[in-house]
């Protein structure tokens, strides 16, 4: 980003050079912005290199001010088309007030700050369509066959595949044409924000203002609400979630004849599509991109899966997905990132020709992955073939070679040193993981006999335990 031309752009605006700039933290887009002030006037500089998402959001600026909705003024824009300056709405977003509560569900104030929310939005999806310019919409012209793919590609091969769930590419490919066809039969000609959730929702005196629109196209109805509904870190519950479903579907029937029943039809499908394309989005940054953050929401976009199943009647013409997705679920305490105060050890089991080292979720990184391959292996003789390290026969022959008690004593000694020192430095989290090749005799008996050799020493620390084959985890 040249600041320069942001400079001149403000100077071009104001009359005055800024006093100060401010880089502003960028979230999950390639945009950058900056903050310029000269004391008196301040606005939001914003640089991007793609000059056809940037017309997007142009023109879909300039149609929203035109029917008077609250979206940011565009102040000027440079000849290159990737810099530009809008108003500076400040720095109040309805995603902190939502993830800041302190009690679990939205208290009366949050639920009328959404119910305005709602109602601003059936005044964006009711915008006459010939008021759009739709070659302007970007990266896609409608809510199509192509792009629900694309999302639910993004969900197979950077969710599903990272998260080793087994299944086959032809039948959930098959699934995920059924699913299409389905939602594809909802009406698709009313405007689509397509990312309608608290991060792009500001709040200025407490009236809602709307950012990062430039996705927008034509779609269903239900996609957006869902968006807003069943974001993941807003961690909505579902008595709040059919409060404010039922004032959208209120205020939806004074602008636009529908019919009840058949739009929930959709929108709980559409949920599910919006549900996970989110998990896509979540295992590219976190597993693939490394960025541990994500990794931390995922366990809430599955609690977001297990609220929409009991309402999803369509699973059951899509058998592969649905089983992947109650695998996915079966698995979810993996993800649980303890938030008490007291230090906390994960110990893993896990099998290094299937998954390899399991992920860290805690956004900490680091810690230990102990190879337990050196050690006797009971797997290879028939009668504790389909045993576990969680066996006592298994556990009887294990305990019969001195060099496993050695390496026992070995990896707890550097462990226990570990959690001296973090606990000392202040820290509260350290993971810890056993592998062998199948994840199923050496490993699991380490991780059990380490788990509790912790628990004796240190009583005040939490220890989950988490076998990756097994999909088993317990707290203790």
């Amino acid at each position: 980003m040249n600041i320069d031309i942001l400079k001149q752009l403000f100077s071009h605006t104001t009359g005055a050079n800024p006093t100060t700039i401010q880089l502003l933290k960028q979230s999950g887009s390639s945009r950058q912005y900056a903050r310029l002030s000269d004391g008196e006037t301040s606005v939001i500089g914003c640089y991007n290199e793609n000059v056809d998402e940037n017309e997007a959001f142009f023109h879909l600026t300039e149609i929203f001010r035109k029917q008077n909705l609250n979206v940011p003024q565009i102040l000027q824009i440079d000849e290159s088309r990737k810099y530009y300056l809008q108003v500076d709405l400040g720095d109040n977003h309805l995603y902190d007030k939502v993830i800041n509560r302190t009690d679990q569900y939205l208290g009366s104030d949050l639920i009328d700050l959404y119910k305005n929310v709602l109602g601003k939005l059936v005044d964006f999806q009711t915008v006459k369509s010939d008021l759009f310019d739709h070659s302007k919409f970007y990266p896609v012209h409608s809510f199509n066959r192509a792009s629900v793919g694309w999302d639910l590609d993004y969900f197979k091969y950077y969710f599903l595949k990272l998260n080793d769930i087994a299944f086959s590419d032809r039948d959930l490919n098959n699934d995920f044409e059924t699913l299409i066809d389905h939602v594809l039969n909802d009406n698709t000609s009313y405007f689509m924000y397509r990312d309608f959730q608290s991060r792009n929702i500001m709040l200025v005196d407490d009236e809602p203002w709307f950012i990062d629109y430039q996705g927008g196209r034509r779609g269903p109805l239900a996609y957006d609400v869902a968006s807003l509904l069943y974001q993941a870190k807003a961690r909505i519950t579902d008595s709040d979630r059919s409060i404010l479903l039922k004032h959208y579907i209120e205020i939806l029937k004074t602008k636009v004849d529908i019919d009840e029943k058949r739009f929930l039809n959709y929108y709980y499908p559409i949920a599910l599509i919006r549900v996970l394309q989110t998990l896509g989005a979540y295992g590219y940054r976190g597993f693939y991109q490394k960025k541990s953050h994500f990794l931390q929401s995922i366990n809430y976009a599955l609690d977001n899966l297990v609220s929409l199943l009991p309402n999803l009647v369509a699973l059951e013409f899509v058998p592969t997905l649905k089983r992947c997705l109650l695998e996915l679920i079966d698995k979810r305490d993996v993800y649980k990132v303890s938030k008490d105060s007291n230090f906390q050890v994960v110990v893993n089991s896990f099998s290094y020709i299937n998954g390899g080292v399991p992920n860290d979720y805690s956004g900490h990184g680091g810690g230990y992955a102990f190879d337990c391959r050196l050690l006797p292996n009971p797997g290879r003789l028939q009668e504790y073939k389909k045993l576990t390290g969680m066996d006592a026969d298994v556990q009887a022959w294990l305990k019969q070679y001195p060099e496993v008690d050695e390496y026992l004593n070995d990896t707890f000694s550097l462990i226990k040193r570990h959690v001296e020192a973090y606990q000392e430095r202040g820290f509260s989290y350290l993971a810890v993981n056993f592998g062998c090749t199948g994840g199923q005799h050496r490993s699991v008996y380490c991780a059990e006999n380490v788990s509790r050799m912790l628990k004796e020493m240190f009583p005040d620390i939490q220890i989950k335990v988490n076998h990756m084959m097994q999909h088993k985890s317990y707290t203790l």
